[in-house]
């Protein structure tokens, strides 16, 4: 390859200097800081945590930080917002919650695990480590063999391996594995262990990556609707049948098999009640009896995100809502070419001879807009800590119900109502309990029927005061109530 490779080579290392986010937590000046402080809430057990949540522990860290000496003049929430936009931490919305979530980007992640374990290196040159590695060779030549002889004489030979092994263990000719040699054993266990949690984030990663690709192309192409929704259809396969895919989903039927993970469980506890398992720091310990449980969580949320990307797709093709974005991209793309083709006829400041039809944007100059720096925000007084005073419950409530409904008081309704008459319709509730939060009491009370009664035959009015004070009616489907209505459920 010559000098040209070791140009092409050190351009290519270059960029990705300049790029990786790892890399770039490795350079700051805090970065010893950040790959502590993350480490510790986002590297261990839990790889996911709310954004408030990571917000408060990390305003924690910062306290105990400064009074050690760290210049860290920032607040969690400005460190957090900075690791964001550097590509070390990945913010995305929690599964099956309103709130979002903060966790480590791959290649922060590893840049993290290499900074903690330098520390502590690993010995790479061991018998473990080539045991695993001629294993896997020989596993791997053996099921890549077409033909059907190379494969069977390979599967005799372990067959008369493992015979061997059972004849001596039945006449007691054995040795267990035991002192530094099992224990350096467990040590390459939990060196390829920890590998496999940073895989998830790099997948996710690409099926997002993929999913970006997908609609950027249903945008771009001009197609009939049909050939749309079978260009989707191959791009959710697409997604299933891609690299990262496919590895994920054969690891993720694996660990949601209930004997593999029993089996585990039940080998993981027996080899860490092992005396030799003490050599481990406690660290390493708590890992790996955490280990498979959390890599399931990990297998679940990728899963799902698969899953709702899928759907996603199908969802805005569907709607047409990519119809909306291709006319906005033509009509860009044409005023974009109009613009091209003027500033070659008439001088920015040419008054033009053009009427435009009325339009709520306002159009105003971009010369005109006012810049703003978010770092003029920034919090670098030392946090002010005022003693808690007492909570008012009755405020809290009022705030709650201005912006939720207030579940718990239809449920109360409902119930009383039964209780006197055994079965009630929606209106008849509001009769005896008039709807305090105007018309979110009577919808809340028709959600509360669709779940907990049953539709009947007709219609009914219902009537109900706005917070002004007039008074409005609807009709609504017919529903009654006729069991009593668990708080539990729905509050």
């Amino acid at each position: 390859m010559g000098t040209n490779g070791v140009v092409a080579d050190a351009l290519r290392l270059a960029r990705r200097v300049r790029e990786d986010a790892g890399l770039a937590l490795l350079r700051a000046d805090l970065g010893p800081m950040a790959a502590a402080v993350l480490n510790e809430h986002l590297g261990g057990e839990v790889r996911r945590r709310p954004v408030a949540e990571l917000h408060e522990l990390v305003d924690e860290d910062l306290a105990a930080l400064r009074a050690a000496g760290v210049d860290a003049s920032r607040t969690a929430r400005a460190y957090c917002d900075q690791w964001r936009r550097d590509g070390v931490l990945v913010r995305a919305p929690a599964p099956g919650a309103r709130a979002e979530t903060y966790e480590l980007s791959a290649s922060a992640e590893a840049a993290i695990r290499f900074l903690m374990h330098g520390d502590h290196p690993r010995a790479t040159v061991t018998r473990p480590r080539l045991d695993t590695v001629s294993t896997q060779i020989s596993r791997l030549a053996r099921d890549c063999d077409p033909t059907a002889a190379g494969r069977l004489h390979a599967l005799r030979a372990e067959r008369a391996a493992l015979d061997e092994e059972i004849a001596r263990a039945e006449a007691g000719d054995f040795v267990p594995v035991d002192g530094p040699e099992a224990a350096e054993r467990l040590t390459e266990i939990v060196s390829l262990a920890e590998e496999v949690p940073g895989d998830f984030a790099r997948v996710r990663a690409e099926i997002l990556a993929l999913s970006r690709s997908l609609r950027e192309r249903v945008v771009t192409l001009d197609s009939s609707r049909g050939e749309v929704l079978d260009d989707i259809f191959r791009g959710v396969d697409r997604i299933e049948s891609s690299e990262a895919g496919r590895s994920f989903l054969s690891f993720h039927q694996l660990l949601t098999d209930p004997d593999s993970c029993a089996r585990l469980d039940e080998d993981l506890e027996s080899i860490l009640d092992r005396d030799f398992a003490t050599r481990l720091e406690d660290a390493d310990l708590r890992f790996l009896r955490c280990w498979r449980p959390a890599l399931t969580r990990e297998s679940t949320a990728v899963r799902r995100t698969m899953t709702g990307l899928s759907r996603s797709l199908d969802r805005f093709v569907r709607s047409r809502a990519f119809e909306a974005h291709r006319r906005l991209g033509a009509e860009l793309a044409e005023a974009q070419g109009l613009a091209a083709r003027l500033a070659a006829q008439a001088a920015p400041q040419a008054r033009l001879d053009l009427d435009l039809e009325l339009t709520s944007v306002p159009l105003t100059s971009i010369g005109a807009w006012r810049l703003r720096n978010p770092a003029d925000t920034a919090v670098v007084e030392e946090i002010t800590v005022h003693e808690p005073t007492a909570l008012d419950l009755e405020e809290v409530r009022r705030v709650v119900r201005a912006s939720e409904i207030d579940l718990v008081e239809l449920i109360d309704a409902v119930d009383a109502v039964l209780e006197e008459r055994g079965a009630a319709t929606v209106a008849e509730v509001l009769a005896a309990h008039p709807a305090t939060q105007g018309l979110a009491s009577v919808v809340g009370l028709l959600l509360l029927a669709r779940r907990r009664g049953q539709e009947v035959p007709g219609d009914e009015t219902v009537t109900w005061r706005t917070a002004g004070g007039a008074e409005r009616s609807a009709r609504i489907p017919r529903f009654l109530f006729t069991n009593r209505t668990e708080k539990s459920g729905d509050a």
